[in-house]
């Protein structure tokens, strides 16, 4: 199966981090984009804690085009959140490694709730996101990809901006959303989510899940 052309240098995989500020939603009057963007911490398990943006897409076009559904509290047996390590951890984009999402071949949920939602406006989402990390600070498991602008990326990619005008980390995580179109092949094992650990408890979470209208339609789903 193929993969979803990431930019070059991203990396998919799955950070699990700590929230230190939200930054809540950014809209861009030239693009018409908006991202909700967190700053985290991978926890200072390693002498060199890192810390990381990580920009959720809300909107891409000047109208709503964003679906998102939370679930809460999220049980699922599929992921085995408390093996995922703080910090990055690369995934393989293939069945083989159980911890990459797939919504299609290995669902976590009813894709239907995603599919046959109504896309929000940026304000909407970010509402959904403001109640879970707006006042408080908690962990996070974030699927996506990883990018270090610092290293690889063009200056006008959107995390690349920040760190030169907003003085962020140079590395982050987007692509937080399903990277793959329902009712095409390809672009397996590599879907984005977000994860959120409530009260830090074990196995106690709310999942946020994203997509693009134009990539998950309900009539492609029902074929």
């Amino acid at each position: 199966m193929t993969s979803v052309n990431f930019a070059k240098g991203k990396i998919y995989g799955v950070l699990r981090a700590c929230v230190i500020a939200d930054n809540g939603e950014n809209h861009s009057h030239k693009t018409g984009e908006s991202h909700y963007n967190l700053l985290s911490v991978d926890n200072g398990q390693s002498q060199t804690p890192e810390q990381y943006q990580i920009n959720i897409d809300i909107q891409s076009l000047p109208s709503a085009n964003v679906k998102c559904i939370s679930i809460d509290p999220f049980i699922s047996s599929s992921i085995a959140f408390s093996t995922i390590p703080f910090g990055f951890t690369p995934l393989e984009s293939n069945d083989s490694d159980t911890l990459a999402l797939d919504f299609i071949r290995r669902p976590i949920f009813d894709l239907n709730l995603l599919v046959q939602s109504q896309a929000l406006t940026a304000d909407e989402i970010a509402d959904k996101l403001d109640v879970y990390l707006k006042y408080d600070k908690p962990n996070v498991i974030v699927f996506g990809t990883k990018y270090d602008d610092q290293h690889i990326l063009e200056d006008n990619h959107y995390g690349m901006q920040r760190t030169i005008k907003e003085n962020k980390p140079p590395r982050g995580i987007d692509d937080i959303h399903m990277n793959q179109i329902v009712g095409k092949d390809g672009h397996a094992y590599q879907d984005g989510a977000l994860f959120i650990q409530k009260d830090n408890q074990d196995n106690t979470y709310a999942a946020f899940f994203f997509c693009f209208d134009n990539q998950c339609q309900s009539e492609e789903l029902s074929k």
